[in-house]
């Protein structure tokens, strides 16, 4: 019910307030919008478009007129939209399409904390379905000291799980085995090692596991249209394209996989729902969502961030829970990492 107004203190606008009438609660018109308790609201929108466009933090931050902290803070809040949005426009979603698992190989704080970002594209549609992570091991060619410094990092911090690609792996494809209609799957990748035995993993710990028909493809082929693996490779230049944190000798590198995790949710929902399939005029104006049947017609961020989403509403598979409660550690920073607790937790009804 309705219960007065208040006047917001950065324009003077009138909000109006309400009682709920089930727990007592009080609350706003400005609790369900994206922008809830935000100082600037103004600049959400013009960071969603931007961090997807290739700039870094402290670039947003001086055409915005703020600082890079405020950009990270909002940063982290759309790629928490972001993970809610997808998995609700993925709701009794079915996949009709082959797809293109693979690593994108990025690194946290400095190279010597590399993990993959494990991507799940559907073949005939570039959507991006997935995606999870895998901490790995710095590997390739190294001097004597960086060596050294190597085994001194793990001896303080730790050494990476070596099946780390393996679970990550199986994490990718677990929640999508629910969305086969006809109880098989036709899955491409590369020829690493880790992704069969994922598969196996999945055989043995998923009850009635559907069919898999697994088709590999050397990593050391050309990477062009005609490559089974192009849809996931497209996904992975674009990917490094538009994130400045993925380039290659940038200092815009990410300081923490959560942040990282964070974009690649943003990108997602740019890739699918935003972004035109074919930037050619001669080819059809789709995105990758209309492709695959998920949205009758392109959005733009303005809709993606109409309204806010809460977690209990939205069905978050385990891992991606983690990424919304920012659990992802990066082991430089210890205990100086905070969790995003939800004050306010969505029950379907009402909000507690």
């Amino acid at each position: 019910m309705r219960n007065g107004h208040h006047l917001r203190r950065r324009d003077g606008r009138r909000i109006q307030d309400y009682l709920c009438r089930h727990c007592g609660r009080r609350f706003s018109a400005s609790t369900f919008a994206v922008t809830y308790w935000l100082r600037r609201p103004e600049l959400l929108r013009p960071i969603a478009a931007l961090i997807a466009e290739g700039p870094a933090l402290r670039q947003i931050a001086r055409f915005l007129g703020t600082s890079h902290t405020t950009v990270a803070r909002h940063v982290a809040r759309l790629g928490r939209h972001c993970l809610l949005f997808h998995r609700q426009q993925l709701a009794d979603r079915l996949i009709h399409e082959p797809l293109v698992v693979d690593g994108f190989e990025s690194f946290e704080y400095s190279q010597f904390f590399p993990f993959h970002a494990n991507l799940a594209v559907g073949a005939d549609s570039w959507f991006l379905y997935h995606f999870t992570d895998s901490p790995l091991r710095r590997k390739g060619r190294m001097t004597k000291g960086q060596r050294h410094k190597r085994a001194q990092l793990e001896e303080r911090f730790g050494r990476p799980d070596p099946k780390a690609v393996e679970r990550g792996m199986a994490e990718l494809l677990r929640p999508l085995l629910n969305m086969l209609p006809k109880g098989r799957l036709e899955l491409h990748s590369d020829d690493h090692q880790a992704y069969r035995r994922a598969l196996g993993r999945l055989r043995r710990e998923v009850v009635d596991c559907p069919e898999i028909h697994h088709c590999i493809t050397s990593s050391k082929a050309r990477r062009t249209q005609s490559n089974p693996l192009f849809p996931v490779n497209l996904a992975d230049l674009l990917l490094r394209h538009g994130s400045a944190n993925h380039r290659r000798e940038t200092i815009a590198f990410s300081k923490a996989r959560q942040a990282a995790l964070e974009r690649l949710a943003i990108f997602t929902v740019w890739r699918n729902y935003i972004k035109k399939r074919r930037e050619k005029a001669s080819w059809p104006v789709e995105t990758a969502g209309m492709r695959a049947g998920v949205i009758d017609r392109g959005l733009s961020w303005g809709r993606v961030l109409r309204r806010r989403l809460f977690p209990r509403g939205v069905d978050l598979p385990k891992v991606w829970k983690g990424y919304y409660r920012r659990q992802v550690r990066t082991a430089v920073y210890g205990d100086r990492q905070l969790e995003h607790v939800c004050r306010y937790a969505y029950t379907g009804r009402v909000v507690i």
